[in-house]
């Protein structure tokens, strides 16, 4: 894999993103290894993260010294209304999303965060070996990607069509692979062919209309992959999430690439980068579901300490909109 160093030393800053795990349903075990993971590799890409759970982080202020919001296995009402108007004016700002696995079980009243994310989750059959297939060779978030790749996974069936708020299709999946013997949460508009698993968005509708100042909307990105701890600790699955979200950074559409209104533009990452500014309180849940629908399970939480020292365990301590100020 290769550094990204030079690429952000081109920059007027190194792009920071707060990563967002809060949950307010169903509780993913492998969140803790995904903010590790995340954590470990920023600097081989070239990216400052802030991990928190706090929703209170959500207000013009504090977003605006980040270039991208990164949502990792969220579920259901992770955000109020107040604060999903500051993700909204985040993107009209040219901010960037990107998502991952539950990243889409979320917000499922929110139409910005729709058209951020691309598809809300449905429901997934029971976990179990499925063939993923690329349909983009060139694409950072696929290149890596064998064209067939087969492992454990939750196949997710979503509530529309990404396509049809712009999104371009990266990955599929071989539905003769798995047995579908999940069920759906309601009557929807269907997905179409191919399957979506995994797509981007050049120019998100979430962003709309740009606010006075912002160069362009901000690129969007999503992964349905990253159910298990063994698919955050697979290299290729590393590559594909990385190759995403520093695509969707370099559309350059913030500060740490020079312009625009959101973003770091204060050179390089500094000491107190990769830093968990939030915790919660409650244990973990079993990631190993059958079938299940967003909002189905009860309310878990975790988080886990990184071994270089980039994070707080979830037990300590937690800071608050003002001291996450303070790191920016």
């Amino acid at each position: 894999m290769p550094s990204r160093a030079a690429a952000v030393s081109a920059t007027a800053g190194t792009p920071k993103v707060l990563v967002y795990t809060a949950t307010a349903g169903y509780r993913h075990d492998s969140i803790p290894t995904a903010i590790q993971v995340l954590g470990d590799h920023a600097s081989d890409y070239g990216v400052d993260f802030v991990f928190s759970e706090n929703a209170s982080l959500f207000v013009d202020d504090t977003l605006s010294g980040f270039d991208g919001v990164m949502f990792v296995s969220n579920s259901d009402e992770v955000l109020d209304n107040t604060q999903q108007g500051a993700l909204q004016r985040f993107f009209q700002n040219g901010g960037v999303y990107t998502g991952v696995h539950a990243a889409s079980a979320c917000l499922f009243n929110d139409t910005t965060y729709l058209q951020a994310v691309g598809a809300l989750f449905d429901y997934h059959p029971e976990i179990q070996q499925a063939t993923f297939e690329r349909l983009n060779t060139t694409h950072p978030a696929t290149a890596p990607v064998p064209d067939k790749w087969t492992f454990e996974e939750e196949v997710y069936y979503f509530r529309s069509d990404p396509r049809s708020v712009g999104a371009t299709v990266l990955m599929t999946v071989d539905e003769s692979s798995y047995v579908n013997n999940g069920t759906s949460t309601g009557s929807y508009p269907s997905m179409d062919d191919p399957h979506p698993i995994a797509w981007y968005i050049e120019s998100p509708e979430s962003a709309l209309p740009l606010a006075d100042g912002a160069p362009k909307a901000g690129r969007s990105f999503y992964t349905s992959l990253g159910h298990l701890n063994s698919t955050w600790e697979n290299s290729t699955f590393i590559e594909h999430v990385f190759g995403g979200l520093t695509w969707a950074l370099d559309g350059a559409s913030t500060k740490a690439y020079g312009v625009g209104l959101v973003g770091n533009a204060n050179g390089t990452v500094s000491n107190s980068t990769n830093t968990t500014v939030s915790a919660s309180t409650a244990p973990v849940s079993s990631g190993a579901s059958a079938t299940t629908s967003a909002g189905a399970e009860a309310s878990t939480t975790a988080a886990k300490s990184s071994s270089a020292g980039r994070t707080l365990a979830a037990a300590g301590g937690v800071l608050g909109a003002a001291a996450l100020a303070a790191i920016i």
